[in-house]
């Protein structure tokens, strides 16, 4: 790897293979970011147990379908360092000793916890991993010296509470780390299938691993204006307040077609059908989708082993440099 001066660093949890909203929200600026700085990417199975602790029976080929997805999408092993978490136990020493000057109300006030203790009223989530699981995500930045961290908007609270552990540990036992700052991602808003957000707990996404047969039926399937009901009715396909999601299809034209206000404005002036709307998106699609079919199955299971594993080496190799000085500054050692 070459010497960049910035150091990013990200996780995903491992749920499977990934859909659209995962890629153009994260892996594609993930893709991006590998020519231009020093990154590590890493499988966040010990966030999966925050939220996932009661079943992990399914961890292992979960992390092996999305590690496929990230190869296949373009992140390469020798410009990024790809490794997962638990392979890499200084993740969790230093979350243990962050966790020591972590002030329990700045977890308290965590925003994002308080709505998934909503959101997840089904499930016994008052855990301890659960309440600390943003000193976890401070450890994994810090632990590279991380500088910068891709994060969407409503992810500044968490970084926000990164950078006030990072002042706490450097106010008291010296300068040790840098306060990790945000590349705010401009990320579509792309629903799913049925118009609500695109996710696995809907069932409403699409794979960037979908057949040539699911792709077509899925788009066939998907939502559009409810007044458009014939070819010359004049439709509107942008979100709004009569129709909150907008049409699906025309939010994957704007992604994908390079002529997407073109068909924007065939379908306002009742011009454009959506049966032919759906299939000239299938047309577009089938190009992108078949290449990163190819592009993935280029890849094995033992490839995705051999990947982490030699991805965790240089990791360790890191961590282990951090975790040196950190016990110094602390005076444990």
């Amino acid at each position: 790897m070459t010497s960049r001066a910035e150091v990013v660093v990200s996780g995903m949890r491992p749920t499977g293979r990934l859909h659209l909203g995962n890629y153009w929200g994260a892996l594609k600026n993930w893709v991006d970011l590998q020519s231009r700085h020093r990154c590590y990417f890493f499988v966040a199975d010990w966030h999966m147990l925050t939220t996932g602790y009661e079943d992990t029976s399914k961890l292992r080929d979960n992390t092996r379908e999305m590690v496929l997805d990230w190869l296949a999408a373009g992140l390469e092993p020798d410009k990024c360092v790809i490794f997962r978490q638990s392979d890499v136990l200084e993740h969790a020493e230093l979350a243990l000793l962050l966790g020591m000057i972590t002030s329990l109300g700045w977890l308290e006030n965590n925003p994002t916890w308080k709505d998934q203790l909503e959101q997840l009223a089904d499930r016994d989530v008052r855990t301890f991993g659960f309440l600390g699981y943003p000193i976890l995500q401070t450890a994994d930045v810090l632990l590279y010296r991380g500088t910068r961290v891709p994060v969407g908007q409503d992810q500044l609270p968490h970084l926000e509470l990164s950078r006030e552990i990072a002042r706490r540990f450097n106010g008291i036992y010296g300068e040790t780390f840098p306060e990790p700052q945000p590349i705010l991602t401009a990320t579509p808003k792309l629903p799913g299938v049925d118009g609500r957000k695109m996710s696995k707990s809907y069932g409403n996404t699409l794979e960037i691993y979908e057949t040539q047969e699911s792709l077509g039926s899925k788009i066939k399937n998907m939502y559009t204006d409810p007044k458009k009901l014939r070819k010359n009715t004049p439709g509107n396909p942008d979100p709004g307040p009569e129709n909150p999601p907008g049409c699906v299809v025309y939010a994957l034209h704007k992604l994908y077609t390079p002529e997407w206000e073109k068909i924007g404005d065939a379908c306002r002036k009742g011009e454009l059908g959506c049966m032919d709307d759906k299939r000239h998106l299938t047309q577009v699609l089938d190009k992108p989708f078949a290449e990163f079919r190819g592009a993935r199955e280029r890849y094995s299971a033992e490839d995705v082993e051999n990947i982490l594993s030699k991805g965790a080496e240089k990791a360790r190799e890191v961590a282990a440099a951090t975790m040196s000085d950190v016990r110094r500054a602390m005076r444990l050692r």
